[in-house]
C-alpha cells in the first residue's frame, strides 16, 4: 500500500484540538475534511469550538437522521462546509468518495475502515492524518504492520508542542485535601445525632 499520503502527528492528549485548530488555520490545502473521533460528546465539542473559530463545519452522530447525515456529507462535498466532524460508526454507512481529507482526531477502530479511507484520498489526491497519543503507540505498531512499512511523522510548522503530558497530579492533591477537610465536621455531626435518638425514645415511654 502506498504510504505518500499517510502521515502521524505524534501529540500528547491534551493538545489534540489545538493541533486541529493550527492545521485548519495555517494548511491552506487542508479542505474538504472530515475528522474522526469515538464520541459524540467529542463531536459536539469539536464543532462547538470550530464554529467559534469561524471555520466553515458540520457534525455527524448516530442521533441525527438518516437524512441529515447525507445532507451534512454531501455539504462537505460540495464545499459548503469545509470541515465535517464525524463518528466512525455513522460514516461507516455513507458514500465518503469524494472527500479529499482524513483527520483521526482519535485513533481508528476498524483497519478495514482505515484503508477504504486511505483508498478513497488517494483517488482524490489528498491526505489521511493521524494524531497519535503516547497511549496510541501499541495501536501505531499494529497499524504499521498492517500497511507494511513505518508511517513518515509529520510536525505542524509554527505550533508549540508541550514537552511533556499534564498528569493533573496537582488537581488530585488538591481534591484529596479538600475531601478530608470537608469530612471533619460530618464526622462531628454523627455522635450528636446518635444522642438525640435514645433521648426521643425515653420521651416517648415516659408518656405511655
Amino acid at each position: 500500500m502506498p504510504i505518500k499520503n499517510q502521515f502521524i502527528h505524534e501529540v500528547f492528549e491534551h493538545q489534540k484540538a489545538d493541533l486541529l485548530h493550527h492545521l485548519l488555520e495555517t494548511e491552506e490545502d487542508l479542505h474538504t475534511v472530515i475528522v474522526f473521533s469515538r464520541s459524540r460528546d467529542a463531536v459536539h465539542a469539536l464543532t462547538s469550538s470550530l464554529n467559534k473559530a469561524g471555520i466553515p463545519v458540520g457534525s455527524l452522530h448516530g442521533n441525527k437522521k438518516i437524512e441529515l447525515r447525507e445532507r451534512s456529507l454531501r455539504e462537505l462535498k460540495e464545499g459548503k462546509i469545509r470541515v465535517l466532524v464525524a463518528t466512525e460508526a455513522v460514516v461507516r454507512l455513507l458514500d465518503i468518495a469524494g472527500v479529499r481529507n482524513v483527520i483521526h482526531f482519535e485513533f481508528h477502530e476498524l483497519d478495514e475502515d482505515y484503508l477504504r479511507r486511505v483508498d478513497c484520498v488517494q483517488k482524490a489526491g489528498g491526505e489521511v492524518l493521524t494524531f497519535v497519543s503516547p497511549k496510541d503507540l501499541n495501536l501505531l505498531g499494529k497499524l504499521e504492520e498492517l500497511v507494511g512499512e513505518k508511517l513518515p511523522r509529520r510536525t505542524a510548522e509554527g505550533f508549540a508542542y508541550d514537552d511533556q503530558p499534564r498528569t493533573g497530579k496537582d488537581l488530585v492533591g488538591q481534591v484529596d485535601r479538600s475531601n478530608k477537610t470537608n469530612s471533619k465536621p460530618l464526622q462531628h455531626k454523627k455522635p450528636k445525632l446518635k444522642n438525640k435518638g435514645p433521648r426521643r425514645k425515653t420521651g416517648r415511654t415516659r408518656k405511655k
